[in-house]
């Protein structure tokens, strides 16, 4: 990136405490451990900390300037300031001039779950066409959207930018900054049920991605969920939609879906064209198939667009295949967990007819608020369905897994409660061999990949 301050100046509506306006700026950081010499330093505040207090680190690293919000004290520094009201807001349209000035095609991707995956699809597809920017591992709220924005280069074609939310109005904010040409909504699930309460007010939050949906843009948007069908009539009749899902009334599903003894998935959409992914679970080829479309829109060819799914590379901790110490297979799906993706993931694990051992390792799903009762003995009940060899579950609200695991028939010496992490590794190699397939699944706060670290 290269913008002079007047232009940073300029697109944040602030004043610079000096004379000095030609100075050069090749990158943004909001960490002052992490500046690169001639980096702007915008230093955010938090409910816990406070930015600016690290101005003089920044400016150690090699900070040529730095934002500072007016309320605060002007700080003893060499380097000229920006003055704005609020640094946030500040590098919130900062982003938005800067996607505005480099102008990509930009893809926006969001939904329950499924949406870290799917961008990662899209990417892979479009890389044989263009030059892609995509987000970095998770960096998908109101600072990391506008930092993917920032870290652009200045060449990129594309840019793919995943779009997280937890409350109403968030998703709105990411896509008035990113003005995406195509929007992707994943699912609708349970997460962040605890703070929006109901699934309508998740499709709703979700459709907040069409805000700033360009004119005449494309909507890539799950067909099988009826409360999106149901809402998308709100919207401009200009925008073109597409549906992909499950169920032959979509626009795009699959009529064939195989997984061969290498733990790949293949598949024939519903225009008879066969594809290969590296991926588990029907899940994936809906995500595969939202990806395809977008690839076809941008006139990807056919054979490029297999090549992108057959490269994959994922973003961790995403249903990552892993060998284990004695040879099983490992899923490693720690980075987080919901009922909808909980349910997926365990789904696939049941259908791996080649391993005759299945065993799920199964910690808390979070922010589910006052159905996380429920939705925690429903996945139990869930296990016990699928005929899981061996449960073992972890965390404050583990026990109710095992306690509706137990319920639904699943054998209780065959369940384990194990509040200590540090004991699951030992117990999960006693009852595996190469024959089994190991599921490892739970929200990020439960840190199940420190089991998946002793197993692998």
């Amino acid at each position: 990136m290269k913008l002079e301050l007047k232009e940073i100046i300029q697109a944040v509506k602030g004043r610079l405490d000096s004379n000095t306006d030609n100075i050069l700026v090749s990158g943004i950081s909001t960490d002052s451990r992490d500046i690169n010499k001639g980096d702007l330093f915008i230093p955010l505040v938090g409910e816990r900390f406070d930015g600016h207090s690290y101005i003089k680190q920044a400016e150690e690293n090699g900070a040529i300037a730095a934002m500072w919000q007016e309320s605060r004290p002007i700080p003893d520094t060499n380097i000229p300031l920006i003055l704005v009201s609020d640094t946030l807001k500040a590098l919130q349209h900062l982003a938005r001039a800067y996607r505005e000035r480099i102008n990509p095609i930009v893809v926006g991707v969001t939904g329950s779950n499924g949406k870290t995956t799917t961008k990662d699809l899209i990417a892979s597809i479009l890389a044989l066409k263009y030059r892609v920017h995509k987000t970095k591992g998770n960096l998908n709220n109101h600072i990391g959207v506008p930092l993917t924005i920032l870290s652009m280069p200045e060449d990129a074609e594309v840019a793919v930018i995943e779009m997280g939310m937890s409350a109403p109005g968030e998703i709105e904010v990411l896509s008035l900054i990113a003005k995406p040409d195509i929007v992707v909504i994943t699912n609708i699930g349970e997460s962040h049920i605890e703070f929006l309460k109901t699934r309508e007010n998740i499709a709703k939050a979700k459709l907040e991605i069409l805000k700033g949906l360009q004119p005449k843009g494309l909507a890539i948007l799950p067909g099988d969920e009826s409360l999106i069908r149901a809402a998308i009539t709100d919207f401009d009749e200009s925008i073109q939609v597409i549906w992909v899902g499950k169920e032959a009334v979509n626009n795009s599903y699959p009529i064939e879906i195989r997984m061969d003894d290498t733990e790949q998935v293949n598949f024939v959409d519903n225009e008879q064209t066969r594809y290969s992914l590296p991926l588990l679970g029907v899940h994936n080829v809906i995500n595969a198939l939202m990806a395809i479309q977008i690839g076809k829109k941008l006139n990807v060819p056919i054979s490029d667009i297999k090549k992108g799914l057959a490269n994959l590379q994922l973003t961790g901790m995403r249903l990552e295949k892993l060998r284990g110490r004695n040879g099983s297979l490992i899923l490693n799906d720690t980075y987080n967990a919901s009922p909808t993706s909980m349910k997926a993931s365990l789904r696939l694990l049941a259908s791996l007819k080649q391993y005759s051992k299945k065993i799920a390792v199964l910690g808390d799903m979070l922010e589910l608020g006052n159905h996380a009762h429920e939705y925690h003995l429903e996945v139990g009940e869930f296990c016990a369905d699928l005929g899981i060899d061996k449960l073992i579950v972890t965390g404050s609200l583990g026990e109710l897994i095992a306690k509706g695991a137990i319920a639904g028939g699943l054998n209780k010496n065959d369940v384990y409660y194990i509040k200590d992490l540090n004991q699951i590794p030992e117990i999960v190699l006693q009852f595996s061999n190469p024959q089994t397939a190991i599921l490892v699944k739970g929200s990020r706060g439960v840190r199940l990949e420190k089991v998946v670290d002793r197993l692998v």
